[in-house]
């Protein structure tokens, strides 16, 4: 039961600048002013931030991680050559080094790394988002057409 409330605590929190911009982007007017007034389209948006989707994560756990991590070249590139197991005189080069030390490099990279992937996750559940409910439904539908097969003998 925790586990349940952390994962829809979680997708609230994951989801809210997405449902914000959306609904602003419907509502506004050309000025830019924001006038809330509900429509079809806040309607589903509203229904699929607060049912919607959650349920979906409820339903596939796995879609509330991204599959892929994202390491830029660089990242390889100074991996590669810095390693994890550098010598003491490589340490205090890299610390005495003028320009930028390779760590401060590798830190840098892997920080622009972090950020795009939290991009890519904001993309993805965005779009996730949209498509909560036709998701939803359809697998709905199809654990409950395999719930019955396994009920009903032929």
């Amino acid at each position: 039961m925790k586990k349940l409330i952390l994962l829809v605590g979680g997708d609230y929190i994951r989801c809210a600048l997405f449902t914000i911009i959306a609904v602003y982007a419907v509502t506004a007017s050309p000025t830019g002013q924001f006038k809330f007034h509900w429509t079809l389209i806040n309607g589903y948006l509203l229904s699929a931030y607060f049912v919607a989707h959650p349920l979906l994560m409820a339903l596939v756990p796995k879609l509330t991680h991204h599959p892929f991590q994202l390491v830029s070249a660089a990242s390889k590139s100074l991996h590669q050559t810095a390693g994890n197991h550098q010598s003491l005189t490589e340490i205090y080069h890299n610390a005495l080094n003028p320009v930028i030390s390779r760590d401060m490099l590798l830190a840098k990279n892997d920080y622009q790394d972090d950020l795009m992937g939290i991009t890519v996750a904001f993309i993805i559940h965005g779009c996730l988002q949209l498509m909560a409910w036709p998701l939803v439904v359809i697998i709905g539908a199809w654990r409950s057409i395999h719930y019955l097969r396994q009920i009903w003998p032929r």
